[in-house]
């Protein structure tokens, strides 16, 4: 039941058919060049994608109303090899441990469907993001050069990272996660 939940819960779950707008709006929150809900469709609708979405009870009696979605993973699986596509949380949730829930939702999702490896691509200044990966056991294994075109039409490279995820500690596929988010409680936008 919704009103037992504590404040400030995250639940992190599969992104379900009716989240394409909710997936939509939360990609354009974390990006300067969003996907459109038509990008993410196709995406997810790829043989072995799958997206999560984090959302956030906020409290109050208002059931439902009081989750708002405040991140997202999108990844695929092919045979033994996985890539995360795109891993985002809104800026007023950020450095509160969403991203490393989600990143390790989409790491154990990919492992129970086969996936020995996890690739991804970061922006080469995009340190934040480089930071959460290597804590999570990605190592660099590349470099892509101009592979971001930017929203004024400049391009950056981006670093190929990879993960063994043979080598994480077995545990069952999260359900929710991140109880007791840190930090203040963001003033609603």
């Amino acid at each position: 039941m919704l009103g037992l939940r504590r404040a400030g819960s995250l639940q992190i779950r599969p992104v379900g058919p009716f989240d394409l707008g909710r997936l939509a709006r939360l990609h354009r929150r974390c990006f300067a060049e969003p996907w459109s809900r038509a990008d993410l469709a196709h995406l997810l609708a790829m043989p072995g994608s799958f997206g999560l979405v984090a959302r956030l009870y906020e409290g109050g009696l208002a059931g439902l109303d009081a989750l708002r979605g405040v991140g997202f993973a999108i990844a695929r699986v092919v045979r033994d090899e996985s890539e995360l596509l795109s891993l985002g949380v809104a800026p007023p949730w950020r450095r509160r441990r969403v991203g490393s829930a989600l990143l390790l939702a989409a790491m154990e999702r990919a492992r129970a469907a086969g996936a020995g490896v996890m690739f991804l691509e970061v922006a080469v200044d995009n340190q934040s993001a480089q930071d959460l990966y290597a804590a999570h056991g990605f190592e660099r294994v590349g470099l892509r050069p101009d592979y971001y075109q930017r929203a004024d039409g400049s391009r950056i490279g981006a670093f190929t990272m990879r993960c063994e995820l043979d080598r994480l500690p077995q545990r069952p596929l999260p359900a929710t996660a991140a109880p007791g988010l840190d930090g203040p409680r963001p003033i609603s936008s």
